[in-house]
């Protein structure tokens, strides 16, 4: 029986485990304490911060006195902490919320479209559900402070207001969306409060794996945190109305709210759009009415990209809404200096690191003066200045929250109607074509593994997706059984579509003589493309009588053993193939290469001996692998091909919490390679090539690794980088035979430091010249390169702003091989990119051979935050390089 395809078992334990209470023991409304009783301190304090065990015991105390509160927790987080939900109705909605979560689905049209007289009812009786969601960046920690008073009012207060949003409220909350790094800079700030460190900034990322970067993690579902979030929105209660509360900068406008700036997306509903506008400025008008400066809309913040978790409900037919306070220190308050109104101060220059150097040299030293003080629509009441603390924050983000709550409980009625309308219209839209299905084949993909992943990935996020039961003919090509079919007559088609298809980033321009405006963040995030996956869009319906089978769950793919005998050959092809490998090698299996150069066929197939039958199969089932058995070794697999062996990989860890480093981690260890974490002192230490075979140093500049964080206010355990020690620790490891992988930025420490004929082209480029914050680029790839074994000759990479490469003059001693390399023209796959030309032909991934080690290139990081599956080879196959030769001692 064939088992399902890796890394998706998880996605079905998620979809199939009920969200369970978190029992706290008995007490009444009457003798429930207040939240500052209960912390011995009022909620936003100076410098005092409640912990999330303390936030959870004290929302399930509320729990246990309140008929108005349920706590669920709806699963562990990465490191085991509770991620819970707090559902917060009028009692009488709480006792039958099975009833309003059926309507809530059937507004969504789950298990089909509502009848008229269902729509009534949902109109008439269902209520506005509203997620807000807090503290997924988690030193933005304010919001995980506020829910304790919010969730206490609500569960207590009297008030027409409170009962007017009860009665017309589900309001579903989610107090930190990053459990672990609650924690983690909770405790770090409560080490380091009232000493000369207070102002040190935590060495290492607050989420385990993924740090600020777990926002950007709602459309591949990498992390269980955004499973178990996605699970709650599009699998259980299907809110018409999300609210992601942040914060950000601390020296400009006090809060952001809705609408955001343009551009629009066109596969965004404009009613949706419409409601963040309403819904926005009704929490600016609340703040405005409580006397509070800063407020600002359509400003920064961008109406179009997938990214700003909140947003992404927009193409689910969602009000995604964000919000972003101005922060403090943690819990320290900033002073920053009075501006005059209307004036302008003058920039002074400096950029983000040296005015951070600043800011922790003198952690005492007034803020600069806020810069942008005109008086505007979007921005009536500007911040002048002065002092801004925790509990400042803790103040709008409640004002904010309880605006909206009663706005959607005021709106309620039409909300619900007006939402049925964008879902009615989505689905009829499908319904008519152009596209009425996007395809996503099996057969003929470079790696059909990767089309099963895609699909788990859009099944997460509520997709319904089908399989064809027969051979069928669609957009003039024939289709043959087992296609997985993407029907747009759905309600989540939006999404769908948006996720399957090119971005098109549209120009904004101020005015006519205005220069275009460049894009705030990542401009593309085509799933197929990332992941390696062919997609077909069909116009038209398909015919009348192809059976479609709807998935229940993440798709399985066949795999097989076939022939006689205990030498095995498989393809080598795709990331999952690494995973085989590992696994393989962990079992005590001899696995080589097959030796096919003689017909340009190098590193196509895999020669495994020294494993039993049923493991193989095992393997094969699991792996959906199509493997030959024959009774006698391969004469290809031992005429001078190589054998793989489980390389020891040294992985580079600064103490600047490096996102990059975090998501290289993690996509080790799911593909199954062992690493060891590699601080300052490790490097500096030398000997590295009696440890590794390989040291990657992630994503980061050379003054990062070099020189790290020196600043006086930093715990001295964590201060500096590598050094010139560290420096000619890795050019002994390289001299030893080491193998060196720099990944992005990490590129210009060797460029810099080593003696390679390489340069670096993206150097000393402006923003006007060459920008690009995120797009898909084409890559043509040298598959006869050991590193590209498994990889197609063309295909698509992730490219923001990292180096690209021109060869320079070498050493005799030296080999230089382009490994991948961008088209000389149509370079851009998906998205927006600047300056095209200037990296139009040149090199993206360059491997210098020095005899005996050598150094790996990434200008185009092929792990990026985890989701471009189809580069992922390429890092992969890196590691097994460094592992091939003879190792020190041997």
């Amino acid at each position: 029986m064939n088992k399902l395809v890796p890394c998706v078992g998880l996605v079905l334990a998620l979809l199939a485990t009920p969200a369970a209470r978190v029992p706290a023991a008995r007490t009444t409304p009457d003798s429930l304490k207040t939240p500052d009783e209960f912390l011995g301190f009022k909620v936003g304090t100076d410098r005092r911060l409640a912990r999330w065990d303390a936030i959870v015991e004290y929302l399930s105390m509320v729990d246990a006195a309140s008929d108005r509160v349920r706590v669920r927790d709806l699963g562990a987080s990465t490191n085991g902490n509770p991620f819970i939900a707090v559902e917060v109705t009028a009692s009488s909605t709480l006792k039958n919320i099975d009833h309003f979560k059926r309507l809530q689905r059937k507004l969504y049209f789950q298990e089909g479209a509502p009848t008229d007289a269902e729509r009534d009812e949902i109109v008439r009786d269902g209520k506005a559900v509203v997620v807000v969601t807090c503290n997924i960046h988690s030193t933005e920690i304010a919001s995980s402070q506020m829910v304790l008073e919010l969730v206490h009012r609500l569960a207590t207060e009297q008030s027409p207001l409170v009962e007017k949003i009860l009665d017309n409220v589900i309001l579903v909350l989610v107090p930190s969306l990053n459990p672990d790094g609650q924690i983690m800079v909770t405790d770090w700030y409560n080490k380091n409060v009232g000493t000369e460190f207070e102002a040190s900034p935590l060495p290492w990322l607050y989420h385990p794996y993924v740090g600020h970067d777990n926002n950007r993690d709602m459309y591949m579902f990498t992390q269980k945190e955004s499973q178990l979030t996605a699970k709650l929105l599009w699998h259980d209660w299907f809110p018409s109305v999300w609210l992601d509360e942040h914060q950000q900068g601390p020296q400009g406008a006090r809060i952001f709210v809705m609408p955001a700036t343009d551009p629009i997306n066109p596969n965004v509903h404009p009613l949706i759009y419409r409601w963040n506008g309403i819904f926005g400025q009704a929490q600016a008008a609340a703040l405005e009415a409580a006397g509070k400066d800063g407020i600002i809309y359509n400003s920064t913040y961008t109406n179009f990209w997938q990214g700003a978790m909140a947003w992404s409900g927009w193409w689910h037919n969602q009000v995604g809404l964000l919000t972003e306070v101005a922060s403090v220190r943690i819990a320290t308050p900033t002073e920053q200096r009075r501006a005059e109104p209307g004036s302008r101060p003058q920039a002074t220059g400096d950029d983000f690191r040296a005015q951070m150097r600043r800011q922790l040299e003198h952690p005492d030293e007034p803020l600069p003066a806020p810069r942008d003080t005109i008086a505007r629509t979007e921005y009536p009441r500007p911040w002048l200045g002065g002092r801004w603390t925790l509990r400042d924050i803790v103040d709008y983000e409640l004002i904010v929250t309880m605006a909206l709550l009663e706005a959607a409980a005021d709106q309620r009625e039409i909300l619900l109607r007006q939402i049925y309308e964008v879902n009615r219209e989505t689905v009829e839209r499908g319904r008519k074509g152009d596209p009425a299905a996007i395809l996503i084949p099996v057969v003929g993909q470079h790696d059909s593994r990767e089309a099963a992943h895609l699909v788990s990935r859009l099944q997460m996020a509520g997709v319904e997706v089908y399989r064809a039961g027969t051979a069928f003919d669609a957009a003039g090509a024939r289709h043959p059984e087992g296609t997985f079919v993407v029907p747009m007559a759905q309600v989540f088609a939006r999404y769908a579509k948006d996720l399957l298809e090119k971005q098109t980033y549209p120009e904004v321009r101020r005015g006519p003589d205005s220069p275009p405006e460049p894009p705030y963040d990542v401009t593309a995030w085509s799933l197929g493309l990332l992941m390696g996956v062919e997609t077909v869009f069909v116009k038209t319906p398909l015919a009348d009588g192809v059976p479609l089978e709807k998935l229940d769950g993440p798709p399985s793919l066949p795999g097989t053993v076939a022939g006689r005998g205990s030498q095995f050959t498989f393809e080598y092809r795709g990331a999952d193939t690494a995973k085989a490998v590992n696994l393989l090698l962990q079992a005590g299996a001899r696995v080589s290469f097959v030796d096919e150069r003689a017909n340009s066929r190098a590193g196509r197939r895999l020669s495994v001996a020294g494993i039993s039958r049923a493991r193989m199969e095992e393997m094969a089932a699991t792996f959906g692998l199509s493997v030959s058995a024959s009774d006698t070794n391969d004469p290809r697999a031992s005429s001078g091909a190589r054998a793989l062996r489980a390389p020891r990989i040294g992985l580079y860890q600064s103490w600047t919490a490096n996102m990059d480093e975090g998501w290289t981690r993690w996509v080790l260890e799911q593909y199954g390679f062992s690493s060891k974490t590699l601080h300052n002192a490790d490097i500096k230490a030398g000997a590295l090539r009696d440890r590794f075979d390989v040291v990657i140093l992630p994503d980061q500049s050379t003054r990062d690794i070099v020189n790290g964080y020196d600043f006086a206010t930093i715990r001295p355990e964590y201060r500096g980088g590598i050094g010139e020690d560290g420096i000619q620790s890795l050019k002994a490891f390289v001299a030893d035979g080491g193998t060196l992988v720099t990944l992005g930025a990490a590129c210009n420490l060797a460029i810099e430091r080593f003696p390679i004929p390489v340069r670096n082209l993206k150097e000393g480029l402006t923003r006007d010249q060459h920008f690009a914050p995120g797009a898909i680029v084409k890559i043509q790839v040298d598959r006869t390169h050991p590193v590209a074994y498994g990889m197609p000759a063309e295909t698509t990479g992730f490219y923001n702003n990292s180096p690209f490469f021109a060869l320079t003059e070498g050493f005799a001693s030296q080999r230089v091989a382009v490994v991948a390399r961008y088209p000389n023209a149509n370079l851009v796959a998906s998205g927006w990119l600047k300056g095209e030309d200037l990296m139009s032909g040149r090199a993206a991934v360059v491997v210098v051979e020095t005899d005996p080690g050598r150094v790996v290139l990434f200008g185009l990081r092929p792990q990026h935050r985890a989701q471009t599956h189809g580069t992922f080879p390429m890092l992969f196959n890196s590691l097994y390089l460094a592992a091939s030769g003879p190792r020190p001692g041997a």
